[in-house]
């Protein structure tokens, strides 16, 4: 097992790649050019590579992606805010550490990517949440979509739901128990991606002429 260190400062690529052979007893590999991190990436076949963002700057989610493609375990190393972490996991990153977390966060990093694992530090846990709910919102189809998936009957649950009905009103209002309605308005907001019963009525408020009324019927 060995590990490539890719740093543009040899002073500091020697000290993280000396640190990492100690700690790890890893032949380690020093490399400051992306061209020389391709070489030895070919002639040596190291197992990780611990490759500081600034080698090349807004490259880092292609660069991820080729170590990947190699068969090498990449950790990249990012400066604060830089964002673009969902990515560089989506392309093979085995471990995220931000610059600022010193050598010790390089070294935790390296030692999970050792043992198997994705290593991502807790404070950035929050922001790749964020980046992920984003990405989402921005690739979910809109709800308006959805509502041909909508069986007449959870049409009708959700019209009440715009009318301020509660789980025993619709209940009541269409001859159902209150468990089925309950299963009605879960499979109304699985169907149209909303997250509570409150988005589905603002939503079939703001929607309400593509809620044609319908005849009551009985399950």
């Amino acid at each position: 097992m060995s590990a490539l260190v890719a740093h543009p400062s040899t002073l500091v690529g020697e000290g993280m790649a000396s640190a990492i052979t100690e700690r790890f007893d890893l032949e380690t590999l020093l490399v400051t050019t992306l061209h020389e991190t391709w070489r030895l990436v070919a002639e040596r076949r190291p197992t990780l590579a611990v490759v500081d963002a600034a080698l090349a700057p807004g490259q880092e989610v292609e660069v991820c992606a080729r170590l990947a493609d190699h068969g090498v375990k990449p950790v990249i190393v990012t400066q604060p805010g830089a964002g673009r972490n969902l990515d560089l996991l989506e392309q093979g990153a085995a471990g995220i550490v931000v610059a600022a977390d010193g050598l010790e966060g390089v070294l935790t990093a390296v030692a999970a990517v050792r043992d198997g694992h994705v290593h991502l530090p807790p404070h950035l846990l929050g922001a790749v949440l964020h980046e992920l709910i984003l990405e989402r919102r921005q690739h979910a189809p809109d709800p308006v979509d959805r509502l041909v998936h909508l069986s007449p009957r959870e049409r009708e649950v959700l019209g009440l739901l715009g009318r301020g009905s509660d789980t025993r009103d619709i209940a009541a209002r269409l001859v159902i128990s209150p468990h089925t309605a309950k299963t009605h308005i879960n499979r109304v907001l699985g169907k149209l991606g909303l997250s509570s019963r409150t988005e589905a009525a603002m939503f079939a408020i703001a929607h309400r002429d593509q809620l044609s009324p319908m005849e009551a019927t009985h399950d």
